[in-house]
């Protein structure tokens, strides 16, 4: 299935709200981190950005592209998928010298969405999920939009079947925002404790 039809239903099961996304400097953020992105990844990245959904699941986004190595929260959270690819390698995978897994998301019980990079071709990329309860991987044959797709409609977890189907996706920008304006983010209720932290969430860094 192609990027625009997977976007497409994506914006059914999870609409972005005015605003969101992000514009990338794809070929300085790529000559960093010496790989090309997935194109279902970028067309993510212009649609949402750096963001999360139903206060759970967070979504990694390159950081600047400034000097010759990878920053930002994507590089931690692939530092990390990295430091546990050796330790269990999925069936299959071996453990190479430079593990073959860069960390697109991470969800509220520290397990690491990644890809697995050991195609030349990043479309053939499939997604790898490390979890923190049962220490170990699994690896998904699809993309991140369809493995997006997958898990909302709850073919993957069934804890994200529900009836409506519908996900809140709030980028860091609008976070802030609502936080600024005395509403709580993750419902879109007023916030009792927003004086509490001033004008930003500690956590969020602005896009």
């Amino acid at each position: 299935m192609d990027e625009q039809a997977l976007i497409t239903q994506l914006r059914d099961l999870m609409p972005p709200h005015d605003g969101a996304g992000d514009s990338v400097d794809w070929q300085k953020v790529e000559r960093v981190w010496g790989i090309t992105f997935p194109q279902d990844y970028k067309e993510f990245v212009a649609t949402y950005g750096d963001g999360e959904t139903n206060a759970f699941l967070t979504f990694l986004v390159p950081g600047p592209a400034e000097g010759s190595v990878p920053s930002g929260a994507m590089a931690a959270e692939t530092a990390e998928a990295r430091r546990m690819w050796p330790e269990k390698p999925p069936a299959g995978y071996g453990s190479p010298a430079i593990p073959p897994v860069i960390a697109w998301g991470v969800n509220a019980r520290a397990d690491l969405l990644c890809w697995v990079t050991d195609e030349p071709d990043p479309g053939r990329w499939p997604v790898a999920v490390w979890s923190r309860g049962d220490l170990g991987w699994s690896v998904h044959d699809c993309g991140m939009l369809e493995y997006l797709v997958r898990l909302f409609r709850g073919a993957i977890d069934p804890m994200w079947a529900d009836e409506d189907g519908v996900r809140r996706f709030v980028h860091v920008r609008e976070a802030q925002r609502l936080l600024a304006a005395g509403i709580d983010a993750d419902t879109g209720e007023p916030n009792p404790y927003a004086d509490m932290f001033g004008p930003s969430w500690p956590g969020l860094v602005g896009g």
